[in-house]
């Protein structure tokens, strides 16, 4: 992990890289036909927000380390295995900087290496030995799965509203982040209303990132997103940016002689849309979206108990609309 997300974890970051290192020697207990693609991923990094929001979580309660962390590797494997399926459903080439599971070994053979990584995830969850565990994540999953459905089902549908989008982002994204808090806050044997609250924080933080990650994806760089700018939209997929740049009526006129439903865009069709956005007010506005989110993210956290488990969550928030990490 950087200096940034160690600081940003603060109480649980050495349980963190603990953590990993135990998950990339589980990883090497694989076969090395799926061990070796898993265990590159890995060593091209990542945020590992998600094991941080289950032991986050639970320190809000009682934190018992043992029982927290095969948890916490099952939702950061699940996470990496939705990676991997998205690289082949999107035909992506590069992630976090390096060719993409599907881009080195093709199709089939990635999508058998997310299937044994998602059917281990249940296997770790199942040595928690808490039952809901398992189907807390399980459930995550079959909702992360219908949304990709409904995704690619209006792939090319540039006129799509926002209300199919937040119902696509809160499937892609905020599903499992709220997983990853409702994990954490039963391990920790919080009560009720501490882990509905919990539960909430994490959908209304997994808004957040997502529609800042989308922001990025027309405002940022390469290095800061990991793969190729414009990619939503080079891929035939409207998000927030674009549906309020579309809102403004003279860039809306001009993304309207490019953008048409059911037509693939070319090349250098997307790299002009994505100008377009980029130069309109869209991008500020879906940040400040983005930013209402994790206010309501933090609002949760009132009936959690003050102390370094709630301030690092409470940084989240503020972290997930404005991350260089």
């Amino acid at each position: 992990m950087t200096e940034k997300a160690i600081e940003l974890f603060g109480p649980v970051a050495d349980d963190l890289a603990t953590l990993e290192a135990e998950l990339r020697k589980e990883i090497e207990t694989d076969p090395p036909e799926v061990a070796g693609p898993m265990a590159d991923l890995f060593e091209a990094g990542g945020k590992r927000i998600r094991p941080a929001l289950v032991l986050l979580a639970a320190m809000c309660g009682h934190y018992d380390l043992g029982r927290l962390t095969p948890a916490a590797m099952a939702v950061e494997l699940t996470h990496a295995a939705t990676l991997v399926h998205d690289d082949v459903i999107d035909r992506s080439a590069v992630r976090r900087g390096r060719p993409t599971v599907a881009a080195r070994l093709g199709d089939a053979p990635a999508i058998v290496i997310g299937d044994h990584y998602f059917a281990k995830s249940y296997e770790l969850a199942a040595r928690t030995e808490a039952p809901e565990v398992v189907g807390i994540l399980a459930k995550a999953v079959m909702e992360i799965c219908a949304g990709e459905v409904r995704q690619q089902a209006i792939r090319h549908r540039y006129s799509t509203d926002i209300t199919e989008y937040m119902g696509r982002i809160r499937a892609k994204t905020a599903t499992l982040l709220e997983a990853c808090c409702d994990i954490g806050a039963l391990l920790g044997g919080l009560g009720t209303k501490q882990r509905e609250a919990l539960r909430i924080y994490g959908n209304r933080l997994g808004l957040a990132f997502q529609i800042a990650d989308d922001v990025l994806d027309y405002s940022g760089s390469e290095g800061e997103v990991g793969k190729p700018i414009g990619h939503d939209i080079a891929d035939g997929f409207a998000t927030l940016p674009l549906m309020l740049a579309i809102e403004d009526g003279p860039t809306a006129r001009r993304l309207k002689t490019i953008l048409s439903d059911g037509h693939e865009l070319m090349a250098e069709q997307a790299r002009q849309v994505v100008e377009i956005v980029r130069a309109s007010g869209a991008p500020r506005q879906a940040t400040a979206v983005a930013q209402e989110y994790a206010s309501l993210a933090r609002g949760q956290l009132e009936s959690i108990e003050q102390g370094e488990a709630r301030d690092a969550l409470e940084a989240l928030t503020a972290y997930v609309v404005s991350r260089k990490l």
